[in-house]
């Protein structure tokens, strides 16, 4: 027979199992427990995908019973929940309880405000980063870090059209679609879920990045291969990948 050490008002005491669940305070503790382990709105967890259905996924958080992630999530991370197997390990927001006592998850939901996350971190380090273009409006182009729109205005772009034309302007942004962009976040607001971002100044900076270690490079007698920039009366500029250099007329 096992036995349990309590603490009573008169010490330490011994009890067998039986006298231990018998016990006020063994009704205490589980409650104790339990009121840990119950999920709330808005808590994100790391479940386990027990069953894959065609309108939705059973995922397993530790709860008195499984929690339903519905169809809907398959257009919103379709392709993360195809790659998915039962026994997989993912992160769940929860949203609620319904009626029928089923606890309802957001697989979407909790990648996005991982993703909010690294949008903050990346705020706070000035880090660059890069995104796909995924549509454009007549403001700017939108790109998307993971689950959340990010939104970059045309006077953050490094080419904007230089005409006011409608038709113009949208085969400018059109042909951005799929290019992948370098950014700076600049503005973040989750409450609003606006996020702000800046190829402008994440070029400016990557450009001087590229300037310091081809600086570092460069010695008397290297030959390099350029990209003529500009033409002045006294010679031609060069873009060697970071740095310019002048090419004198006389050479």
């Amino acid at each position: 027979m096992n036995e349990v050490r309590v603490l009573t008002t008169g010490g330490h005491d011994w009890l067998s199992d039986e006298e231990y669940r018998n016990h006020p305070m063994a009704a205490l503790l589980e409650e104790i427990e339990r009121s840990l382990q119950e999920p709330f709105s808005g808590e994100i967890r790391t479940g386990i995908i027990v069953d894959k259905r065609s309108n939705e996924v059973l995922v397993d958080i530790g709860f008195k019973s499984e929690g339903v992630v519905s169809g809907r999530e398959f257009d919103r991370v379709g392709d993360t929940l195809e790659a998915l197997n039962i026994g997989d390990e993912v992160p769940v927001y929860v949203i609620r309880e319904d009626r029928d006592g089923n606890l309802q998850l957001s697989i979407s939901r909790a990648l996005a405000e991982k993703d909010w996350e690294r949008a903050e971190e990346l705020m706070r380090t000035q880090d660059i980063f890069e995104c796909p273009v995924d549509s454009f409006n007549r403001g700017g182009v939108i790109v998307r870090l993971g689950q959340v729109r990010g939104f970059v205005p045309a006077s953050q772009l490094t080419t904007t059209p230089v005409t006011t034309s409608e038709e113009e302007t949208d085969s400018r942004y059109s042909s951005l679609m799929g290019d992948t962009l370098k950014l700076k976040v600049i503005d973040i607001d989750r409450k609003r879920n606006r996020l702000i971002l800046s190829e402008r100044l994440a070029m400016r900076e990557w450009r001087r990045q590229q300037k310091d270690q081809l600086l570092e490079t460069l010695h008397e007698g290297l030959i390099m291969e350029g990209v003529i920039s500009s033409i002045a009366d006294f010679g031609a500029f060069v873009d060697l990948g970071g740095a310019d250099g002048l090419i004198h007329l006389s050479n």
